[in-house]
């Protein structure tokens, strides 16, 4: 099991699943992102692959937008911004 700490700066590849989807993706999310992400109903399963990923302020904004959308049920966005696994 990853453990987590509180620092919001840090960054981890992740490894997710949607409902009624057999494809998995992976993309680069905040701890923040993550944590909110994860417990979405629309998501399956969703676990770290790599902690401690470096150089991302560019990306985070992208990537929160994708999790604001898929709060609404919308992946399409977000998939976009992930690599299939």
């Amino acid at each position: 099991m990853v453990q987590f700490s509180s620092n919001t700066n840090l960054a981890f590849k992740i490894k997710y699943r949607f409902k009624d989807e057999t494809k998995y993706y992976s993309c680069i999310m905040t701890y923040e992102q993550f944590k909110n992400f994860q417990v979405l109903p629309i998501v399956e399963e969703c676990e770290v692959m790599k902690k401690d990923v470096k150089n991302i302020e560019a990306y985070k904004a992208d990537i929160q937008r994708a999790v604001n959308l898929a709060v609404q049920n919308s992946t399409s966005h977000i998939k976009k911004l992930s690599e299939p696994v």
